[in-house]
Order: structure tokens, then sequence, then C-alpha cells
């Protein structure tokens, strides 16, 4: 059952709802949130994942991580 969370992108105005899976890893929800705010900011190869204010390992997954439902993760150059 998709995850809704809300993802903020360095350099965009606004936040976005991505809908990530348990086994997505971080890397992929990373790409989920470039992908969908692609039209206002150029994505990046390399980022790192910020959640609860710590910097998050890219290869774990959601559920390792501990995200829930309406969770904020943000995504940051790096």
């Amino acid at each position: 059952m998709p995850i809704p969370l809300y993802g903020f992108l360095q350099g965009d105005t606004i936040g976005l709802l991505i809908l990530a899976e348990e086994n997505d890893t971080l890397q992929t929800l990373a790409r989920k949130l470039q992908d969908a705010a692609s039209l206002r900011v150029a994505g990046r190869k390399q980022v790192r994942v910020v959640y609860n204010h710590k910097t998050m390992d890219t290869a774990i997954t959601v559920a390792q991580a501990g995200l829930q439902a309406l969770d904020r993760f943000d995504v940051i150059a790096g």
C-alpha cells in the first residue's frame, strides 16, 4: 500500500506529496521527488535525504528509515 509523504526539494518553492512504497530506497524516493519537481528545479545526481533533522543513508528503505504516512522529508544537494 503506498505511503503518502511530503517532500521538499532544495530550490523548489513548494512541497509535494509523493507516494512511496515501504521497500523503496531513499535514493528512489529522492528521484521520485526530483521527477515530480522537474518543471521547476533541475535534477541532481548527488543528493542527500534529510528526515527528522538527520541526513539518512540513501541505500536504506522507507520502512527502515521509519517514515510513516504524511511525514516530511527533504532532498538537498550533496
